[in-house]
């Protein structure tokens, strides 16, 4: 292990100082349109695809929705997953919002990735895969207000990962993410 946090040492010095970390505002163009479905455009860096999307786009105070997160990674890399310790897994961090409940997130099964270099074994996503973050809108006076009024809820974050291929493990990158709800009211 310590052979792969000296590596890192060298490789994250050394991306360092030949060229900083992409400015995700200036990676255009974006590919993609935003979500029908209340998710934001594409996200094309130079080590995955990232596209969001929303099980509802208008929903009632109380009711639980799902956030998706569809990655996938570019040829030959690899982001660690959650129960890869050690290392920097891929993350879904979300502003806080008094609007909502978060639930656990779910991540898929990962893959076995051996790394001949370290001669280590590690969990990892090279397929393409699905984060998902259940929400509840929060069921409270002023949701329900809110939502007579027929407004809207934003939710904003970011999808933190550190991207790596067979020979290089590159800086971790925080990504923005942002799903709209629309909010209506409660059905009787």
């Amino acid at each position: 292990m310590l052979g792969a946090l000296v590596l890192f040492a060298l490789v994250a010095g050394q991306a360092a100082q030949t060229s900083p970390p992409p400015d995700l505002a200036r990676l255009g163009p974006q590919t993609g349109q935003p979500s029908s479905s209340g998710g934001s455009p594409a996200f094309d860096t130079p080590h995955l695809t990232l596209r969001t999307a929303i099980s509802d786009r208008t929903a009632a105070p109380g009711t639980r929705i799902s956030l998706l997160l569809d990655i996938t990674p570019k040829p030959r890399m690899h982001v660690y997953a959650p129960e890869q310790k050690d290392l920097i897994p891929v993350t879904v961090v979300l502003e806080p919002n008094a609007a909502l409940k978060l639930h656990p997130t779910k991540f898929p099964a990962s893959e076995t990735y051996f790394f001949a270099a370290l001669n280590e074994t590690q969990h990892v996503y090279s397929k393409p895969f699905r984060i998902v973050q259940d929400v509840t809108i929060a069921l409270t006076p002023a949701m329900r207000e809110r939502a007579t009024r027929k407004e809207r809820v934003t939710i904003t974050g970011k999808l933190r990962y550190q991207a790596c291929d067979d020979k290089v493990c590159f800086l971790p990158q925080d990504v923005p993410v942002s799903w709209t709800i629309e909010l209506r009211p409660i059905e009787r």
